[in-house]
Order: structure tokens, then C-alpha cells, then sequence
């Protein structure tokens, strides 16, 4: 008897396997094989399955989606990169608000690929965290939009700007007034002192209170992405994901949050 089509689709790994690999175009049953690391026996059998559901065709043994086939898998890649974002990290999306990540991204957050949850220890939950500073320091572009300002990262961003990163950050209004009144820099500090306002090939922004995240930075390598609790409590935990296509989610999310953001004025021009 024809079981389900959903059944057909991940109720075997190979078959599931074999539809994402079809994706990368037509594969020889060698290539099936080779890639998947299955003996091709075994394989026969799926195979019939995918086929007599029209999702898969074949010439000369070689092995191609249908245009349905092409669709399904598609949406089923989609599904499956949701799944493992969300089941890697469980607690913390199902505890953490997301109200403010559009319905279109949130959709495709499973473009962030796999994720890392990085995590202070409690003797260390007011440091720059290690993990963070290690993904970023090395980037030669940042974005930061952030809803809390901790003074130990400036070390990290002045080692950024030394290796020549070009440095956006914006900051919620109410924490901007505490960097004013605490954090600015008067023109007496050393280099490696410097902590607000004139560092070279930064931009500074301002945003109205009401973010609803803790913060978000996108480098040309990573996406670091923090969220408050569903109590609207602060986390100092991150996410952080890297790829091509999370760096595309990213960069969308941060230019969604900063539409409303304003230039501030600074000494140093560009």
C-alpha cells in the first residue's frame, strides 16, 4: 500500500537525504552512493517510493527531481533548518521573546543554520564575554544595535578599529544618555583608553527606547543575536550563527530595528 507523501518524506533519512542531495542538481547513482554513504541495494527501494510519488525521475541512471519534486524538497529543506534551529537551542527560543523579529524573518530563521548558545559563567557574567570577542574580533565590517552598553567591550573595538574594521553602533536612547554622562571620551585618554565618540571608522546612532531585544551585531563573519526573556527580563546569553545566508537574515533583521535610528555628530569625519 502507497503510504503518505509526508510519511514517504521523513519517515526515511534516505529518502530525505536523497531529496535535499537532488537539490544540488542531477546525481549519478555513483554519486548517490559516494555522497550519501550508502550502499546502493539499500537505496533501490527508496528509491521506487520517491518515484512512485512522481517526486524523482531518472535517465541513463541518472537521477533528477520533478518539478513537484523540486518544490517539495525545497519547502521540506525550509522545514528541516527551522527544526534545527529551534530543537539545538529549545529553551532558550521558547523562553525568550521574539515579537519583535518580522513575521518574514522569523519564518526563514532557520536560514541562521546551526547555532552555538554562548553562555557567561556566574564569575564572569559582567565581562566581556570570551566567546563573543573571539567571533568578532576579526571582522572588517560590524553593525551593533544594542539595548545595554557594557564598558569592557571597548578594548575589543578599539583592537577592531587598530585592524581596520568599519564600526557602526546604535544605541537606545536612555542607554545613550548614560555613555554621555559616564563614557565619553574628553581628548586626555590614551589610545587604548578611548571610550566613546572618537574612534576612527565609526558611525554612532541613536534609537528611541522600545527596541525589544538586547542587542544584535552582524560582522562579515558572524551573527550574534540576544533577545529578553518572555518576562521582558535582560539576558546576557547570545546566540550566534555564521554562513552566508544567516549573514543575509541578519543584516535584514538589524536594518529593520535601525529605520528609526539617527546619526549623532561626532569629532571624527569620514
Amino acid at each position: 500500500m502507497k503510504s503518505c507523501l509526508i510519511d514517504t518524506i521523513f519517515l526515511s533519512d534516505k529518502r530525505k537525504n536523497l531529496l535535499l542531495l537532488l537539490l544540488e542538481g542531477p546525481q549519478t547513482s555513483d554519486d548517490i552512493k559516494d555522497k550519501l554513504n550508502v550502499n546502493w541495494g539499500a537505496m533501490i527501494p527508496q528509491i521506487k517510493k520517491l518515484e512512485e510519488w512522481d517526486l524523482i525521475t531518472s535517465k541513463d541512471r541518472v537521477y533528477y527531481l520533478t518539478d513537484m519534486g523540486r518544490a517539495i524538497a525545497n519547502n521540506s529543506k525550509q522545514l528541516l533548518n527551522i527544526l534545527c534551529v529551534y530543537e539545538n537551542n529549545q529553551k532558550y527560543w521558547a523562553t525568550h521573546d521574539l515579537s519583535r523579529i518580522p513575521t518574514d524573518l522569523l519564518d526563514r530563521i532557520g536560514e541562521l543554520g546551526p547555532c552555538k548558545l554562548l553562555e557567561s559563567d556566574l564569575a564572569h557574567v559582567f565581562d566581556a564575554n570570551k566567546d563573543v570577542v573571539e567571533a568578532m574580533i576579526d571582522a572588517t565590517f560590524c553593525g551593533t544595535l544594542s539595548n545595554f552598553f557594557q564598558p569592557q567591550y571597548n578594548k575589543m573595538y578599539n583592537t577592531m578599529i587598530k585592524n581596520g574594521c568599519d564600526l557602526t553602533l546604535i544605541y537606545s536612547q536612555s542607554v545613550f544618555d548614560r555613555i554621555l554622562s559616564e563614557y565619553v571620551y574628553d581628548g586626555t585618554a590614551e589610545l587604548d583608553d578611548v571610550k566613546f565618540l572618537d574612534w576612527k571608522n565609526t558611525k554612532f546612532y541613536v534609537i528611541p527606547d522600545g527596541l525589544g531585544i538586547t542587542e544584535i551585531s552582524v560582522t562579515n563573519n558572524i551573527v550574534l543575536l540576544g533577545l529578553f526573556d518572555s518576562d521582558n527580563r535582560f539576558d546576557s546569553r547570545y546566540i550566534l550563527s555564521s554562513g552566508d545566508r544567516s549573514h543575509q537574515w541578519g543584516m535584514e533583521l538589524f536594518a529593520f530595528l535601525s529605520k528609526e535610528a539617527k546619526r549623532i555628530e561626532t569629532n571624527v569625519k569620514d
